[in-house]
């Protein structure tokens, strides 16, 4: 008898294995199957995602030409009425000869960054001189390089302000691109929270934020030149930051780390590195750095503030 019923149990399990077999056959289809569901997903938002940015891209290559291009018209009419006068010719050509120069150097400051011209050191130059220690140098590196294989862009330049103001801003474009952060920055946040704000910089450049940004440094002084104030602010886009801020958690899917990040430089003693920008440069460069320098600010017509963007990431 015992062995009969040894018997039973070995056909039974035997039985039952094919439909153990089937079900975890079944259910590693359906991993798979959701697996690919998400990967579909995620690349059909990667590519949505492009498309905004290299729109993006395109926007402000326009307005950075429509900017250079504009002051050409009056040079060219009077150019074409040299046919009547020949010294409206000669105006014309002056003011077409003037202009080209004074564009093609803005261009070439803008995509260099020296329309930005904001210097520093190197995160070991700043290790070296205790700036920074190396744990943090290395962090900062780490995650520029990390953000940048998602973002897909060559790793910019590196600049270590000491300050102790937390702030950050970006410049240049293609090789000349180059990432500026403060000491203050860089110790005041966690890896989370800094990851949130070199996205944002990032995202500058992926934008070619830094295009507009640094012609509007290098022909406009930022708006500083009486009557330019709201060219610089067309020219920059008025919603520059916040537009940077949604391609940040694009990117890090995590709001709440740009938000703890903002939260800080909110309640920082100051944003303004003034220690380590000259005061021309940092009036021109003001609605360009990530978080918003000292001082009212409804002078930035147009822009979202502050408060508006941790509102509006808040709800994130």
């Amino acid at each position: 008898m015992p062995q009969a019923r040894s018997a039973r149990r070995s056909r039974s399990r035997d039985r039952g294995r094919p439909d153990a077999d089937e079900r975890v056959r079944r259910a590693r289809e359906a991993q798979e199957a959701a697996a690919l569901v998400a990967r579909q997903a995620v690349e059909r938002a990667t590519v949505r995602r492009d498309a905004v940015w290299r729109q993006a891209a395109e926007q402000n290559r326009r307005r950075s030409l429509a900017v250079l291009g504009a002051p050409l018209l009056p040079g060219l009419v009077l150019a074409a009425l040299g046919v009547l006068a020949l010294a409206l010719l000669v105006v014309g050509l002056v003011l077409l000869v003037g202009w080209a120069v004074v564009a093609v150097v803005a261009w070439r400051w803008a995509r260099s960054g020296d329309g930005v011209r904001l210097t520093g050191m190197s995160p070991d130059e700043a290790v070296e001189r205790g700036a920074l220690d190396a744990v943090a140098a290395e962090r900062v590196a780490d995650v520029t390089e990390s953000l940048c294989a998602v973002l897909g862009l060559a790793p910019p330049e590196l600049v270590i302000l000491v300050d102790p103001a937390p702030n950050a801003i970006s410049a240049g474009s293609g090789e000349a691109s180059r990432l500026v952060v403060t000491t203050g920055l860089v110790s005041s946040l966690d890896r989370i929270e800094l990851e949130a704000v070199l996205a944002h910089e990032l995202a500058h450049h992926k934008r070619l934020d830094t295009l507009s940004g640094g012609l509007s440094a290098a022909l406009l002084r930022g708006g500083q030149i009486p009557g330019t104030a709201r060219l610089a602010r067309w020219l920059e886009g008025r919603d520059r930051e916040l537009s940077a801020d949604l391609a940040a958690v694009q990117v890090t899917q995590y709001p709440p780390g740009l938000v703890s990040a903002l939260g800080k430089a909110r309640t920082a003693t100051t944003r303004s590195p003034a220690t380590a920008v000259p005061a021309p440069v940092l009036a021109g460069t003001a609605p360009q750095w990530w978080a918003p320098l000292d001082g009212p600010e409804d002078a930035r017509e147009g822009a979202f503030g502050l408060e508006e963007r941790l509102e509006l990431l808040v709800e994130l």
